[in-house]
This record gives C-alpha cells, structure tokens and sequence, in this order.
C-alpha cells in the first residue's frame, strides 16, 4: 500500500495510466499487488512525486 501526498498545485503522471492534478491538494492511498521485478517503475513513480513536492509512504 502506497500513501501519496501531493501539494496544491502539482500535476503529476501516475505509471504514464493516469494524470493526477491537484489543485488544492490531495492525498492518495493506493492499494497494489506485490510487485516483483518491477522495482524501477515503483522507484519512477516515488521520483515524480518527490520532483512536485509530494512525499510517499510505503504502509502494510
């Protein structure tokens, strides 16, 4: 389970599926399979968020 925090503002690309805007701010908590082998699109998506000012929890 992943927990995303995007600040106002920010506009951001989820895994190139979704295009998130957030105007007045936003928290997400995104429920995923286990990912195995797919460490770099995990770590991309971590990337984008931190590049817009957001932060992500990882939580299980």
């Amino acid at each position: 389970m992943l927990r995303i925090y995007i600040p106002a503002g920010a506009e951001i690309s989820l895994l190139g599926l979704l295009q998130v805007l957030s105007p007045s701010g936003i928290c997400l908590i995104v429920r995923i399979p286990p990912m195995t082998g797919s460490n770099g699109t995990l770590q991309s998506l971590i990337q984008q968020v931190q590049a817009v000012g957001g932060t992500v929890e990882l939580a299980q």
